[in-house]
């Protein structure tokens, strides 16, 4: 699963990843696979508060 964070860093990329946590996985019948996440940040700006980049999240069903 890949999720898109927008805002500056590192509050952003902080942000997500609490809510990934919190917010997606409980009502969604999926958990954290046995495998390593991925962070890319695009070269741009980091500071900007449009921002993008993508954290990749190996899920498996319950």
């Amino acid at each position: 699963m890949v999720f898109t964070p927008i805002g500056s860093m590192p509050h952003a990329i902080q942000n997500i990843w609490s809510r990934i946590f919190e917010e997606w996985f409980p009502p969604v019948g999926f958990e954290h696979a046995d495998a390593s996440e991925l962070e890319v940040y695009p070269s741009r700006e980091l500071s900007s508060q449009d921002y993008k980049c993508e954290v990749g999240i190996p899920v498996v069903k319950k």
